[in-house]
């Protein structure tokens, strides 16, 4: 049974690293670990937090991808559309496979040293464009499919490759985010008739909910004035380091 204060360190964990490039699913697996609570469903309930952060911060925008009278917002609708298709394909063939990542330390250290690299290396990308197209799209979606696993941060993945393709910082954090809505809402719909079984406390999931709703506000906004400032790619010698000290515990675990 979970504690009210390991709930509301996952709940901040939660928050934070989702959005920030550092893989939330990641750390929820080494503090469940820690916390000896170890639950999908939990992490996708604190998942389906986080998106609606994401959907009120950036509802005007939602808005107007809707209006489909304009062929622009037809087009980029369907670029979302197309972005989460890699992700759909293999989160539907793979689950079972996916789902053991998350039980093995040495997998998840593995993972958050291949996210540092990717991350790091935006620090060498050009900014060419600010439009995304096809090929970008797909592209993007291609990442955001190999970040299922957890240590590869979703929001890491797609922003840097986004920045890979030559868009433009602010663009490629804006479609990252689009993105996400889509793959996480599903998840959530996948997950949410196992909440029951969690063993927690409705009062408790209602305050872990709004603990990771609010932080998740402020990290995105933090987000994007570290991006702005060029330090993205700083993330990615965070993730390199706790990928390595991940794999040391599960050497002398």
């Amino acid at each position: 049974m979970v504690s009210w204060l390991q709930l509301i360190v996952l709940s901040i964990i939660q928050g934070v690293a989702e959005w920030f490039p550092v893989s939330s699913s990641g750390h929820l697996a080494i503090f469940q670990k820690i916390f000896g609570f170890e639950n999908l469903s939990f992490d996708v309930f604190l998942h389906l937090a986080s998106i609606i952060a994401v959907i009120i911060l950036f509802r005007k925008e939602i808005a107007r991808i809707f209006y489909l009278k304009d062929r622009k917002n037809l087009r980029d609708l369907l670029l979302i559309i197309l972005g989460i298709i890699p992700a759909g394909i293999l989160g539907f063939l793979f689950k079972k496979q996916i789902a053991g990542f998350f039980s093995s330390l040495m997998y998840i250290g593995i993972f958050f040293i291949l996210s540092g690299i990717l991350v790091y290396s935006t620090r060498f990308s050009k900014e060419k464009k600010e439009t995304l197209n096809w090929l970008d799209s797909l592209f993007i979606g291609i990442f955001q499919a190999i970040a299922i696993v957890p240590g590869i941060s979703r929001s890491g993945a797609t922003i840097s490759s986004g920045m890979f393709r030559g868009l433009k910082k602010e663009a490629a954090v804006k479609f990252s985010f689009l993105l996400a809505i889509p793959i996480v809402l599903g998840a959530a719909l996948l997950e949410i008739r196992d909440l029951s079984f969690l063993g927690i406390d409705y009062p408790m999931l209602i305050i872990s909910f709004i603990i990771t709703f609010v932080t998740s506000l402020m990290t995105i906004k933090y987000l994007l004035k570290i991006v702005k400032s060029d330090k993205f790619y700083l993330f990615g010698i965070y993730n390199f380091i706790l990928g390595v000290l991940v794999l040391l515990w599960g050497f002398v675990r």
